[in-house]
């Protein structure tokens, strides 16, 4: 809480108690002076609650602010992960790519293809005629012994999508 709001707050009971005071010294005790006290005790109790509650929600904050920071520790630390897992695809798609002895442009294709790119979008992207990329694409397929795009992207995807085996006591991992 601001010191400024704390110090105004603080001002209303000290005048309260100064009233009081200057009250019962020139009437004493009266209704007004009873009901002044219990109006006085009210408001400080209503301040008290309301610094507590002020206090409370300052831990609350501090606590989402710490939760924010660590989820996005975690998040960084898993979008590396991710983007090293994608390397790693990458590099290996890139040696089977090789394996099967891809031109320069049937590998661009490839990918291409897999990423789900239609032929035409292909053709746009490499800025070549559909013709073009129709033939490589159909290169790519001879030479992988695939059917069409669809079990091209399964060759690679494929294992990415099998079920984990079960770990645990007893359990060997496949």
């Amino acid at each position: 809480m601001p010191p400024r709001l704390l110090l105004l707050l603080a001002f209303f009971p000290m005048y309260q108690f100064w009233d009081l005071a200057h009250l019962h010294l020139r009437s004493g005790v009266s209704y007004h002076l009873i009901a002044e006290c219990f109006a006085t005790v009210a408001f400080i109790g209503i301040l008290a609650v309301f610094a507590r509650d002020r206090q409370r929600a300052a831990r609350e904050l501090a606590a989402l602010r710490n939760a924010a920071q660590a989820a996005e520790r975690a998040m960084a630390e898993r979008n590396e992960a991710a983007r090293a897992s994608t390397r790693h695809f990458l590099r290996e798609m890139q040696e089977q790519f090789e394996a099967w002895k891809l031109t320069a442009s049937e590998k661009d294709v490839a990918l291409l293809l897999i990423k789900g790119l239609s032929l035409e979008e292909i053709a746009a992207v490499r800025e070549s005629k559909a013709k073009t990329v129709r033939q490589h694409a159909a290169n790519v397929y001879a030479k992988a012994k695939v059917e069409g795009r669809h079990q091209l992207a399964a060759y690679f995807l494929e294992d990415l999508m099998a079920p984990q085996a079960p770990h645990g006591p007893g359990l060997k991992a496949a």
